[in-house]
């Protein structure tokens, strides 16, 4: 997950200006070459404003700092969610600032690694911040997230045994319980947890269905109940027509699928429900039959 090879040292550092830097330039100028991003802190309005930039060049302001949670992934390579924002580990002591998000402990040294010249937490560390400083279903999304970038579930477990007493480190292990390195997609996670927390939780990520040459999104293979997720891709004419063909072949070898969408998954969870336990009595109707 980290970038490996000879590393160019970030570029933005050097550039950020702290207020009393540029205070001098006349305030005309100022205000055309200067982005104010944070209280005392600016950037040239060239830089492309990321939660990276952003992250990185509040080490003018907190020198001894370390980045982690979605600050740490995004220098690890790994996209974060738009409404991430900074995250830096500054110690016991360090003034909050708006846009900013502040942890008040001092990550040991062994779990501090360099990316690019900047001081990080290294890519364990970094899952289990996100893991404990999320809700539950966000902390799951941003560990299945670092699985498809090279993380490892056998990693993480080494890292929460490790860090036995430290604070948060129950929910760490709920999250890692329920995270799952087969996912490929956040909304096939959310819908899997959604029916785990109704009590199915037999439904099992990307089932294949050799026979057939399918892989499905959520499945529980033994009573061949499969629900999928349609994302926005699933509205074009051509692929509705593959996904008919797809389901007819499903359901003659004897497979019920239930679809999910996005608005479906918003407004109709009842429903979703509803068609889950329909389903599951069906078969069990089959097997005593």
């Amino acid at each position: 997950m980290t970038r490996t090879g000879p590393q160019v040292r970030h570029p933005v550092p050097p550039r950020a200006r702290l207020s009393r830097e540029i205070a001098p330039t006349p305030r005309r100028r100022r205000d055309r070459d200067f982005v104010k991003t944070a209280d005392e802190l600016g950037l040239p309005a060239s830089t492309e404003l990321t939660l990276e930039t952003l992250s990185v060049a509040y080490f003018r302001l907190y020198p001894g700092a370390v980045l982690t949670g979605w600050s740490a992934a995004a220098l690890h390579g790994v996209t974060a969610p738009g409404e991430a924002i900074p995250e830096l580990c500054v110690g016991p002591h360090g003034r909050a600032r708006a846009g900013l998000r502040i942890r008040r402990y001092t990550v040991p040294d062994r779990w501090v690694t360099r990316v690019r010249g900047v001081r990080v937490t290294s890519p364990a560390w970094t899952a289990f911040d996100l893991a404990r400083f999320n809700d539950h279903v966000d902390g799951v999304l941003a560990l299945e997230e670092l699985y498809r970038r090279g993380f490892t579930r056998e990693r993480m477990q080494e890292t929460v045994d490790s860090l036995a007493g430290t604070w948060g480190v129950a929910r760490a292990r709920r999250v890692l319980a329920d995270s799952d390195p087969r996912s490929e997609s956040p909304r096939e996670t959310e819908t899997r947890l959604f029916l785990r927390a109704a009590g199915y939780t037999d439904f099992i990520p990307q089932v294949a269905v050799r026979e057939l040459g399918y892989r499905l999104d959520l499945a529980d293979p033994d009573r061949k109940i499969a629900v999928e997720y349609d994302g926005p891709h699933h509205d074009d004419p051509v692929q509705q027509s593959k996904d008919r063909h797809r389901r007819n072949r499903l359901q003659a070898a004897g497979w019920i699928v239930i679809v999910v969408d996005r608005r479906i998954f918003r407004l109709q969870r009842d429903e979703i429900l509803r068609q889950v336990e329909a389903a599951y009595r069906l078969t069990a109707d089959r097997g005593a039959a």
